[in-house]
């Protein structure tokens, strides 16, 4: 019955709670009365002050009477016990409990037939501990396959709370039919009824169909110049099968119009031809915008199949009706430049070291995105061979087709590459010896054909040292790792070649140590150089936490020519940047940093630094900052932050701003701010989110979230912004 009695709750307000809902978590140990231990046989225990027998064998128990066997415990003033008919009959402060439940009322009557015990309870008041249920009911049956509570009102809170509650006439719990019913079902919260069903029904095991938690918010038209438009977002979900579901959605926007939302979700079954895999369609359509009087729809599916143990197939399709619909009609993803749809096969051998995979994918621009070059398809196949002593060569052939919107700088390219490495390590030290071996190839559509061959050769080493030491009274190994590299690429004219897939890599630690310069294929930077660096690391002898971890490095070039990023040879310098690094971690407090430093003019390049207090999810702050002097925006703060009013009201906010080079004008990327309050019955949250949309252009949204224990949330989905808007803060209000 716990089981049962959950699920009704869950069925009527919410339906998809399992899912998407929450449950504020109290430990609150208050029972009924004291929980008593079931007797471990099957014999009925008896216990009372009197007892006679009246009639036949029919025995009256009176004064402190209880009766204890492995089913249930049952106390009242007076119980009458009727041997040949296996019933008893109590009355007077009536308690009673089973495996799952306690009741306590005025009359109670418990009958034995076979292995099956029927219970008929008056005026009572219940408690399920381990689903934390509550509540009264005029007269509750039970005959082991169906339950009846009639006058029934019950509710999640903590024993004696009551600020919401389900009341219903009745409600029948089916076992056998897996069914539940509930005529005039009400729902309260703070004595105002907010939520009326004349009939519902549902299933007790699984999910059910039905009404979930309306969602409610508000929103800025830049467009329309409107302010304080509101949106209302009413679903239904329909249970098809076990492994089906779709939910549709009304969502009215009041400058815009109705949409409507649907999404399917299917589990696959493995049969003869594949393991098993799942499909999800989303769709969301808009007939006509009430600004534009246009058709506005959004197009989301994926397939995601095993087809074996070695092989998988994903399918994925992502569609808008123009560049400005998430902006106007969603206000969520305006961040996104792109919308991409692919196909990815991959098949992999694990035992044979064997990998295949074709991937193709195409983009759509949203928001304010720019064109990128896009794998239509590419082809590739990876070998690996291990040999004795660690030897290891990695075989790999990648071809790829590349397009792309705006630029007629497309064609295939095919790369061929071989690694060789032998990594030798003992407790004192390791040694890496690496050589890379490369041919690329390129048909080019609009222009001529090219090829690269060349070679790359690299040796890494590390000294393992420790001592023993301590740090503000707590003992520590500190460890001591010098590291030196060196990296050898020939010198090769690249400006003739295409660059699609090709991007500058910042001087990071490890960075430097990889002896190249740029990520992909089309850049292969030359070098001959030896890289120098040290790490220390500071640990807890007795929990292996890391307190303090250091780490400096720098590259020294022994020629004086480099590549950048068209190709093409030019000087250089004998020395890279110096990249430092610091991470600290002291109790609740946590610091970060990351730079590089150019010693030539005496100033940092790139900067990312980081202090965070975190005490819990609801009061903790984190201020970060970050400096790059190559960006048109050079400069940016983030400040994240909780704070708990009172015990039961916090505060959260998140601040993004950046700093134009050209202006110095600081401008507001993205803002979130908030408050909510929690109880251990329910909790509300107002929650208020700026984004800049590009030049004096912002996306304004506020939603309102109300949250019933165990019940449901009429936001669902506002916590999975707030966790990415809100580093560290528990967004899904829960208890802790």
């Amino acid at each position: 019955m716990k089981k049962s009695l959950a699920f009704c709750s869950f069925a009527l307000f919410s339906g998809l709670v399992s899912a998407q809902g929450y449950a504020l978590n109290c430990a609150d140990g208050r029972l009924l009365f004291p929980k008593q231990t079931l007797s471990n046989d099957e014999n009925l225990d008896a216990i009372a002050d009197r007892s006679e027998i009246t009639k036949g064998d029919t025995y009256l128990l009176t004064g402190n009477v209880s009766l204890n066997s492995s089913a249930y415990y049952l106390s009242a003033d007076e119980i009458q016990i009727k041997k040949s008919s296996k019933t008893s009959t109590a009355k007077g402060q009536v308690k009673f409990q089973d495996d799952e439940l306690m009741f306590v009322g005025d009359k109670a009557v418990v009958k034995k037939q076979d292995d099956t015990i029927y219970t008929t309870l008056n005026q009572v008041q219940f408690h399920y501990p381990d689903a934390k249920i509550n509540g009264q009911a005029q007269q509750v049956k039970n005959d082991g396959t169906q339950q009846v509570f009639d006058e029934v009102s019950y509710s999640l809170c903590p024993l004696g709370n009551t600020d919401w509650q389900m009341k219903a006439d009745q409600i029948t719990l089916n076992s056998k039919t897996n069914r539940g019913v509930a005529s005039d079902v009400v729902v309260e919260f703070l004595g105002v009824p907010v939520f009326y069903s004349p009939h519902h029904e549902w299933v007790l095991e699984g999910r059910g169909s039905g009404f979930l938690a309306p969602a409610f918010g508000s929103y800025d038209e830049s467009t329309a110049n409107e302010d304080n438009n509101y949106q209302v977002r009413i679903p239904y979900y329909f249970n098809i099968a076990p492994d089906r579901d779709f939910l549709l959605t009304l969502n009215q926007l009041s400058s815009r119009g109705s949409v409507v939302e649907g999404k399917y979700r299917q589990l696959i079954a493995g049969n003869d031809y594949m393991d098993k895999g799942r499909l999800e369609l989303e769709g969301q359509y808009l007939n006509e915008d009430d600004i534009t009087n246009n058709a506005r729809w959004l197009l989301n599916s994926s397939i995601d199949l095993s087809i074996n143990e070695k092989t998988e197939l994903s399918l994925t399709a992502n569609r808008v009706s123009d560049t400005k619909y998430f902006e106007e009609i969603a206000h969520n993803n305006t961040s996104a430049t792109a919308l991409y749809s692919h196909v990815d096969l991959v098949y992999a051998d694990k035992d044979q070291n064997l990998n295949i995979a074709l991937f193709a994918e195409n983009e759509q621009l949203v928001n304010s995105g720019t064109a990128a070059y896009t794998r239509a398809p590419e082809i590739s196949i990876s070998k690996t061979f291990t040999g004795m002593d660690n030897r290891q060569i990695d075989l790999s052939l990648v071809s790829a087709k590349f397009q792309h919107q705006t630029s007629t700088d497309t064609g295939l390219r095919t790369h061929a590459q071989a690694n060789l490495s032998r990594p030798i390590t003992t407790n004192a030290y390791s040694l890496t010896p690496k050589l890379s071996l490369s041919s690329t190839d390129y048909a080019l559509d609009n222009a001529t054909d090219e090829n690269r061959s060349i070679y790359s050769f690299g040796l890494d080493s590390k000294l393992f040292l420790e001592r023993e030491t301590s740090l503000f009274g707590t003992d520590l190994v500190q460890t001591l790792t010098p590291r030196l590299a060196y990296n050898h690429t020939p010198k090769k004219d690249q400006s003739a070649l295409p660059s699609f897939d090709s991007a500058d890599k910042n001087d990071s630690y490890e960075g430097l140590f990889s002896g190249q310069k740029f990520t992909g294929i089309d850049r292969i930077s030359n070098a001959n150089n030896f890289t120098l660096g040290l790490e220390s690391d500071f640990i807890d002898e007795e929990t292996g936490d890391t307190y303090l971890s250091l780490k400096a490095a720098q590259t020294r070039h022994l020629d004086d020519t480099d590549m950048d990023s068209s190709g093409v040879l030019v000087s250089r310098r004998k020395y890279s940047d110096i990249a430092l690094s610091a991470d600290m971690s002291l109790s609740d407090f946590s610091f970060n940093n990351a730079l590089q430093y150019d010693p030539e003019t005496n100033k940092i390049d790139k900067r990312d630094s980081s202090a965070s207090y975190i005490l819990n999810p609801r009061k903790f702050l984190t201020l970060a900052h970050h400096y790059d002097r190559a960006n048109s925006d050079p400069k940016s703060i983030e400040l994240y932050g909780a704070y708990p009013l009172t015990q039961k009201v916090h505060v959260f906010a998140g601040i993004n701003r950046s700093q134009n080079q050209a202006t110095s004008a600081w401008t507001t990327s993205k803002e979130t701010t908030g408050i909510a309050y929690e109880s251990c019955c329910w909790a509300l949250r107002l929650a208020h989110f700026k984004k800049h949309m590009g030049g004096t252009g912002y996306d304004y949204v506020t939603n309102f979230e109300l949250v019933l224990k165990g019940l449901a949330s009429t936001s669902p989905s506002l916590y999975k912004r707030l966790e990415d808007e809100v580093p560290n803060y528990l967004a899904n209000l829960d208890d802790f």
